[in-house]
């Protein structure tokens, strides 16, 4: 296993991807905007009226941590002691915390049951058992969603940090979605795709499934890689924090918060210049 772990981290360069966020990172409790509804945990146990009110009148940041740490303790307790509960713990993890409105409690259940036997995850449905693994394991896992990956493949992209790329889950983000990542990929690394002749895509089948294989990694195993990297990404960019550096979920909030805005600018930005040098 360790070597396997050894053999990932050595596709990135850590010092680009920390060098990257370290401007970024003191921002983070002012740029996390995430406000989860947390009326259902009051019939679940875990949260009275007043503490409801309580924690909503934090930031989002400062109630996203403290939330962790509350439904977390629960959720290792419950696991043994209470399986109804630990089921509907994870159901308002995915659903009402994270939005994922469709997903059928028995489905997540399932779900569930592998991840713990296996401690991974394969890549379809990562958006939802991801969120439940980052809540149970924060010192191994992250959450795997579009906005996560989004931001690192652009930092890995722009800052040359490494020359293979997160697949990305599906989202719905207008931004991240007019300025789609892995096109942007594709093109920087377009002589990839470039055929002997135009006739020769007529003889290739899945042409492009066969060349993005060369740049975007295997779907079930981007979790194992994703986590590794994040892992050896938080010890370096958060050395002065002993909590920050260990718990991923700091560094997971981080590239989430910065999707959008930060690194939607700087694609924007960049897209700019290289148009600007086309019109000259």
């Amino acid at each position: 296993m360790l070597k396997i772990i050894n053999r990932m981290s050595s596709q990135f360069d850590i010092d680009k991807i920390v060098d990257y966020l370290i401007p970024l990172k003191d921002k983070l409790p002012h740029s996390y905007k995430w406000n989860a509804d947390l009326s259902k945990l009051i019939p679940l146990g875990l949260l009275t009226n007043e503490s409801v009110q309580d924690l909503n009148d934090l930031t989002p940041y400062e109630k996203e941590i403290r939330l962790k740490n509350l439904v977390r303790a629960i959720m290792v307790s419950s696991m043994q002691n209470d399986p109804q509960l630990f089921d509907e713990l994870c159901a308002w993890i995915v659903r009402d915390w994270g939005g994922i409105r469709a997903a059928k409690e028995d489905s997540l259940k399932q779900l569930t049951k592998s991840f713990l036997e296996k401690r991974d995850a394969k890549f379809e449905r990562i958006a939802s058992i991801s969120k439940i693994a980052a809540y149970l394991f924060p010192e191994e896992n992250i959450i795997y969603d579009s906005r996560v990956a989004y931001s690192l493949n652009w930092i890995l992209l722009s800052q040359d940090a490494g020359k293979r790329f997160f697949p990305v889950p599906e989202g719905r983000n207008s931004k991240m979605c007019a300025f789609d990542i892995n096109v942007l990929i594709r093109l920087k690394y377009v002589d990839f795709y470039l055929p002997n002749s135009s006739e020769g895509f007529k003889s290739q089948k899945k042409f492009i499934s066969k060349v993005d294989k060369k740049l975007f990694m295997d779907k079930d195993t981007s979790y194992r890689e994703l986590n590794s990297l994040i892992k050896k990404v938080s010890e370096r960019l958060w050395t002065d924090d002993l909590e920050k550096s260990t718990k991923l979920y700091y560094t997971e909030m981080l590239l989430f918060s910065i999707a959008d805005t930060e690194i939607f600018y700087d694609i924007t930005s960049s897209m700019s210049s290289i148009v600007q040098r086309f019109k000259n």
